[in-house]
């Protein structure tokens, strides 16, 4: 989390961000996101 921001321990900001980054690097967008979470019924 700290290559997005060194406050990230704290900052619920850098959190998000950080999040959504995974997101698109490893689903591509949010919406692939769920698609993939309910195709294999992760929550």
């Amino acid at each position: 989390m700290a290559v997005v921001g060194s406050d990230w321990r704290t900052n619920p900001e850098t959190q998000i961000r950080w999040g959504l980054a995974y997101i698109a690097a490893r689903y591509g967008n949010a919406q692939k996101a769920w698609e993939h979470s309910e195709r294999v019924g992760w929550y």
